[in-house]
């Protein structure tokens, strides 16, 4: 289902980004068409300078006859038509032309080039060997300074453990330090070394130029050891799903791709910085496209044919290949708007797939097995989302500079093409920014759930924090359906403006429409707001038994405007809150159970009391009803002398809910103990004399011998 749902947010993403960037095309072409139209080519003045007296009048006559009519006003020119696609191909045709034409020519370009090199500086070949030399020991030594300061650091990751969440991802940030000190440290010995030495202006540029290629090289080792990581000695050091054989496989291609393009992107800065003829760079850059295109195509079809991991789509290879080739065709067409979009609509879904993969290989414990706390899925969701948001716009950003599109000039510009494109970008940031926010407060809400449920499960139901807890498990699910209400209301009203619709009179009228609901359904408003102050009162939380007016049961849950009762028998109740009126909880703190026996008169007070604290303490020691017991069993002394018997009262304190398991226990332990130390509960008895009343006195014994009818409690 994962890999599902990840196909299909990656389709939506690109061909989001393909409708969206099109438009851009079409508004990118119409406005380059409109600003060359508006500005034509000022008209030529010149000032001719003539005497003011009658010579100069008469060169005045002679220019301009008196009988020659003035000068009509030229019509505007008319707006040059939109180039036609045709033309489009005639010159794609004729570039291509110009560039198999420009092969020939090459070498004597290489020559130039060579020529152009050799200033007319005194140039010591001496002082320049030693220049280059210390400047790339310098950079070497440095790295090494730097790996040795940072000694303790690598202690810390070779000896880091990666049982939790927070442990991995500080052993993957201390590796990046480590790296990135290590770059640092080459970069600044490197520097210092080129400060040293005088160098000439060509070779000067050249030292940078190879400079900045070794640091992208550098980056991509720092990146491939971390990322990759094929020499892991733990598997939780490699970030990536992928066996041992299939990460070198990866490492190797990609620090070979990544020399190439270092390699191809320094050639070409050396070009440009010698000033070489723009036909050899672009030659040079067509060569080297296209051996980088050739490197990833093979690449692609090796994976395919590997068993060491999972099977790869032949269909999926095709794909890749067949952009990668129209990607080329693209470039050496001149067509570089149409190459970066193409490249970027590849990549995105890529990295977005990739940084899935580390976010769920960082989460996971145990190796392979994923993790079971919903707080820590779900705030890797919330990272997830953000991520995946944010390369979204970035690569709206890289595409819309790619085809020149200003987007202060599309805020400004007021056509049709430019409005709806404006209105597209705002609706799309809305969405984004509404997702991030509401699954943010969602995994927000449901960790804090989370964490009060295994409280729960734990069995710590008891202090201030399991009560705090326990009424944030009560209130967070009605402020999670609060907060999913006013996202979405604010998101809806934030597209209607996008839009161009006026939500001022919206919102007026919706005001008015809620005081007229408001005043037609009062019912339900005062079942709302009754909600609202019963939570605030805390009168019950979830789980909690309660009895108001002729409705009891264990709270499950409550919406905005009613409860949902479990009765203790099955049957769930709803209850409007309007409904509820005065609430007893039967479930706070503590209960007290009261324990009425009624012994002979000839009884041992004393024995019994001292037998009934010893029961209570037997109970408290109990290993499964102990721990309920808040005050043990004891005797509070005689109720009262009934017409048979005395009556005594024994109490004990327990958890709600719980007393009644002891009760039971407890009467079982005095009628037995009672037993064995003869003391007797009274029975009624009647002495029945011959005569008249035989019949009346009969009825009395029997009434009085007949047992009591037992009223059971609510939760029994």
């Amino acid at each position: 289902m994962g890999i599902n749902d990840d196909r299909h947010s990656l389709g939506k993403i690109s061909l989001f980004l393909a409708a969206v960037f099109s438009a851009l095309l079409v508004w990118s072409v119409r406005s380059t068409a409109a600003a060359e139209s508006s500005n034509p080519s000022p008209p030529i003045r010149v000032i001719i300078e003539v005497p003011n007296d009658d010579s100069g009048r008469a060169l005045v006559n002679r220019i301009v006859p008196g009988n020659q009519e003035p000068a009509q006003p030229m019509a505007a020119p008319q707006q040059p038509a939109p180039q036609s696609i045709a033309t489009s191909l005639q010159d794609l045709r004729q570039r291509l032309l110009t560039l198999v034409d420009a092969v020939p020519t090459l070498p004597g370009h290489i020559r130039a080039a060579v020529q152009t090199v050799q200033t007319d500086n005194h140039i010591d070949p001496l002082g320049l060997i030693l220049a280059v030399s210390l400047f790339v020991a310098g950079g070497f030594a440095a790295q090494r300074l730097a790996w040795w300061s940072g000694r303790g650091l690598l202690h810390f990751v070779l000896n880091a453990p990666a049982d939790t969440v927070r442990q991995r991802i500080q052993l993957h940030a201390s590796r990046l330090a480590m790296g990135l000190l290590a770059l640092v440290g080459y970069l600044i010995g490197s520097l210092g070394a080129f400060i040293l030495f005088p160098w000439p202006a060509v070779f000067r540029d050249i030292a940078l130029i190879l400079l900045s290629a070794a640091l992208m090289v550098r980056l991509g080792v720092l990146v491939g050891r971390i990322v990759i990581a094929p020499g892991a000695r733990l598997p939780h050091m490699r970030l990536l799903t992928l066996v041992t054989s299939l990460a070198w496989f990866w490492y190797r291609w990609l620090l070979a791709i990544v020399a190439v393009l270092a390699a191809g992107w320094a050639v070409i800065e050396v070009f440009q910085t010698i000033g070489t003829s723009p036909i050899l760079v672009d030659l040079f850059t067509a060569a080297w496209l296209g051996v980088v295109s050739i490197a990833l195509i093979a690449m692609i079809w090796l994976r395919h044919f590997r068993s060491d991991g999972p099977s790869v789509n032949r269909l999926v290879c095709v794909g890749f290949s067949a952009s990668i080739v129209l990607s080329w065709l693209l470039w050496v067409s001149g067509l570089r708007g149409a190459f970066w979009t193409l490249i970027v609509m590849t990549l995105l879904p890529l990295t977005v797939s990739v940084a899935r993969d580390i976010i769920g290989r960082i989460i996971r414990s145990g190796g392979e097995h994923a993790v079971e706390d919903p707080a820590i899925v779900g705030w890797s969701v919330v990272i997830m989302q953000t991520l995946r948001n944010g390369l979204i716009v970035v690569a709206a950003l890289l595409i819309a500079r790619s085809w020149n599109v200003n987007l202060s000039d599309l805020a400004a510009a007021e056509t049709v093409t430019t409005r709806l494109i404006r209105a597209g970008i705002r609706i799309v940031i809305v969405l984004l920014v509404t997702d991030v926010i509401w699954k943010l407060a969602s995994t927000l809400i449901d960790s804090q759930m989370a964490l009060a449920s295994r409280s729960a499960q734990a069995g710590h139901e008891d202090g201030p924090d399991a009560r705090r807890r326990q009424r944030l498990n009560t209130l967070l699910p009605i402020l999670r359906n609060v907060l999913f209400l006013a996202i979405g209301a604010v998101g809806f009203l934030m597209i209607l403006d996008a839009v161009g619709i006026q939500i001022g009179p919206l919102l007026a009228g919706a005001g008015v429409v809620g005081i007229a609901v408001g005043f037609g359904a009062q019912t339900l408003v005062k079942d709302i707001i009754s909600g609202v102050f019963y939570l605030f009162d805390d009168a019950f939380r979830i789980g909690e038994y309660i009895q108001a007016a002729k409705y009891k049961g264990t709270v499950e849950g409550f919406s905005l405007r009613s409860i949902r009762l479990r009765h203790h028998r099955g049957p769930v109740t709803i209850v409007p809150f309007g409904e509820l009126g005065a609430v007893q909880n039967l479930s706070r703190d503590w209960v007290i159970d009261i324990i009425t026996l009624t012994l002979n008169y000839d009884s041992d007070l004393e024995e019994v009391r001292k037998t009934i604290k010893r029961i209570g303490v037997e109970l408290l020691e109990d290993a499964e009803l102990g721990p309920n017991i808040i005050e043990p069993l004891k005797m509070q002394g005689i109720e009262q002398m009934a017409d048979y018997g005395v009556q005594i009262r024994l109490k004990f304190m327990a958890k709600p809910g719980e007393q009644f398991g002891v009760r039971r226990k407890a009467l079982a332990m005095l009628k037995k103990t009672f037993a064995e130390k003869g003391i007797q509960f009274a029975t009624p008895t009647v002495h029945v004399s011959s005569g008249t009343g035989d019949a009346t006195a009969s009825a009395a014994a029997a009434e009085l011998q007949r047992p009591s009818k037992v009223i059971p409690t609510p939760q029994e």
